[in-house]
């Protein structure tokens, strides 16, 4: 394989990810409970809880990763009527939606749906349609079997569609979360920009935490190859091609993938030695302190051996097998300690 060709497809292919964001757009009843739920799907707290935007004339936006979520306000009121909502906000422009409701739903609701399924029709933008607040469905001498099936066929004849999908979620048990999650994150219509859910959810099973590594291993590998390209060799007593602040972005890049948070993890006295291991590479001097670590004369034999492609010298392979070293040993330990993250949790809620 062609050493300038795959650097140079690798790097279109970097600035193209870096300029894609996914952009969901939140819709729904206010106060049903929509910034606990996406609060919850990321696993941080992104969206401040307890704010509706039926006060508010605008719509909130933050942005976590390549992820641009959109809280839009009411629709169908006396100052935002359907047509005029969606002349303001533009949510067609939107790549994705969920719609969170917890109570009767309203004719306004039914023209909503519509629209959410002309755009899937029409633009391959899905939406999900989400019961939250699960957990205080209930009525008096009905079971709440009956009342799920109830609130199912109301969306569905809504929707016109009697296969679609409700998603019944609860914040509070987490009930129906993974459910929810797993409906997003292997959804097709999203394409290429699946990857940026899977890298923005927080992970919270093994399987999820896989496609995180296999995420971080692409990455890796693409910081590799164009770190050894652009390596000027600037490390005194490094004689190696090598591209310290791209490996410095690759570590960012990897840390945000596994979305490690170093306060909610600190909680966890076991996680201690790994959580310092893991962030203890921010600063420029500590990244150059690993590079010359990595930078041994056995690493440097190693790469004779290595040119993985025709035109790479032997300098840039060298620095191409560091930067891939380093990358792949850092992912594992990130991978390592979300897993016992993960494990810790599950021992604390059981």
């Amino acid at each position: 394989m062609d050493f300038e060709k795959e650097r140079a497809r690798v790097l279109a292919e970097m600035l193209a990810e870096k300029e894609t964001v996914l952009r969901m757009g939140l819709i729904g009843q206010p106060g049903a409970g929509k910034s606990s739920l996406i609060n919850r799907l990321l696993g941080r707290e992104l969206f401040p809880v307890g704010v509706h935007t039926d006060t508010t004339t605008g719509a909130r936006q933050e942005k976590y990763n390549d992820l641009e979520i959109v809280d839009l306000p009411g629709y169908g009121t006396g100052r935002f009527p359907m047509e005029s909502w969606v002349a303001e906000f533009r949510p067609q422009e939107l790549d994705m939606y969920i719609f969170v409701f917890d109570g009767k739903l309203h004719d306004s609701d039914g023209e909503m749906f519509r629209l959410l399924a002309r755009w899937q029709r029409e633009r391959q933008h899905p939406y999900f349609i989400v019961r939250n607040k699960c957990d205080d469905i209930w009525e008096p001498g009905r079971s709440e079997a009956e009342l799920r099936q109830e609130i199912a066929a109301d969306v569905t004849s809504r929707l016109g569609d009697p296969a679609a999908p409700v998603y019944f979620t609860s914040c509070k048990t987490g009930e129906g979360i993974d459910r929810l999650k797993e409906a997003i994150r292997t959804e097709d219509r999203l394409g290429v920009k699946r990857s940026k859910i899977i890298e923005s959810f927080r992970a919270e099973s093994v399987e999820e935490l896989k496609e995180k590594q296999q995420l971080a291993a692409r990455a890796v590998n693409n910081y590799a190859l164009i770190g050894a390209a652009n390596g000027i060799n600037p490390i005194p007593g490094v004689d190696i091609s090598v591209d310290a602040g791209v490996i410095r972005k690759m570590l960012g890049k990897i840390r945000a993938i596994y979305n490690i948070d170093s306060e909610e993890m600190s909680k966890y006295e076991v996680l201690a030695p790994l959580l310092k291991k893991v962030t203890s590479f921010f600063s420029e001097d500590a990244v150059l302190s690993l590079i010359r670590t990595f930078a041994s004369e056995e690493l440097a034999k190693s790469a004779g051996k290595y040119v993985p492609f025709l035109g790479m010298s032997l300098a840039a392979g060298a620095g191409y097998l560091m930067t891939k070293k380093i990358g792949d040993g850092y992912s594992q330990d990130c991978y390592r300690l979300m897993n016992g993250y993960l494990e810790e949790v599950c021992r604390r809620q059981g």
